[in-house]
């Protein structure tokens, strides 16, 4: 009788021991990369800070929503555009945020459901065309002039021609030179993104002089996340952010985290 008692008191402890320890087994890390450049209101700098600014964002909060009481510890990470989708590609780094789509995309991750929407547009200098310029499809404006955009960027949902030719910048703080100059009479953004990220980038005095103009005929443009097929957590990195982003939208919970944001950034004018 007492070899029994001792034997299913260990058995007890052993079976404590085991459940204490299955949280930090099924306790997965993950990394996720944004745009090092900046892609404000949905992952930029916090210039509040007086050591090196963390990265803040409409992306960097939902991200939380998702993971932090889920069994996927998660981290971000700003790097460089390409080398944000390379790694994500090969699987060093689980998913990217804030990704437009096009058919390689489409081919190389596991896609999210949406979970915003951008309006593709065109901007001028209003000195330039005093009248405006309205065009049916994007093409004609080279009827006008050249077209600038940033390099590597994603234009494929702006109805452009594969053979489209447009001048690439390295990044906005060459814009106001390439437009002042009349290097080119154009240039391609989402209208929701362009005068955050010129804010933060003290060239709110530039923004005034442009006009914009949605792209005719164009669908809001769907931003998701795009994930690794070659992370060993790629199904529950969807599961989990997809049910979220579902959720959220359906309590109407996502535009006020989105103004929440774009309130900051109207801060830092």
């Amino acid at each position: 009788m007492v070899s029994w008692r001792l034997w299913v008191t260990r058995l007890c402890c052993g079976l404590a021991l085991l459940c204490s320890a299955l949280p930090a087994m099924a306790t997965a890390s993950i990394t996720i990369c944004v745009e090092n450049t900046e892609f404000p209101p949905f992952n930029y700098f916090d210039r509040n800070q007086s050591v090196e600014p963390r990265t803040i964002g409409y992306d960097i909060d939902l991200l939380k929503l998702a993971f932090d009481q889920s069994e996927l510890s998660h981290k971000v990470v700003a790097l460089p555009w390409n080398r944000c989708l390379k790694e994500v590609k090969q699987g060093t780094v689980d998913a990217a945020m804030s990704a437009s789509l096009n058919g390689e995309r489409r081919r190389d991750y596991l896609i999210s459901t949406p979970y915003y929407f951008l309006t593709p547009s065109y901007y001028y200098l209003k000195t330039d065309f005093p009248k405006g310029v309205q065009v049916k499809h994007l093409e004609q404006l080279n009827d006008y002039g050249s077209v600038c955009g940033i390099r590597n960027f994603n234009y494929e949902n702006f109805g452009l021609k594969p053979d489209f030719h447009m001048f690439q910048i390295r990044n906005l703080a060459h814009l106001p030179e390439m437009l002042t100059k009349k290097r080119c009479q154009f240039f391609l953004a989402r209208k929701e993104t362009l005068s955050g990220t010129l804010a933060i980038n003290k060239m709110d005095d530039f923004y005034t002089q442009l006009a914009g103009i949605s792209v005719p005929d164009i669908q809001p443009e769907p931003f998701y996340m795009l994930i690794s097929k070659n992370s060993p957590h790629k199904e529950a990195i969807k599961q989990l952010f997809d049910t979220k982003v579902d959720r959220l939208n359906k309590e109407g919970k996502l535009r006020p985290l989105l103004e929440h944001h774009l309130q900051l950034l109207r801060q830092t004018r």
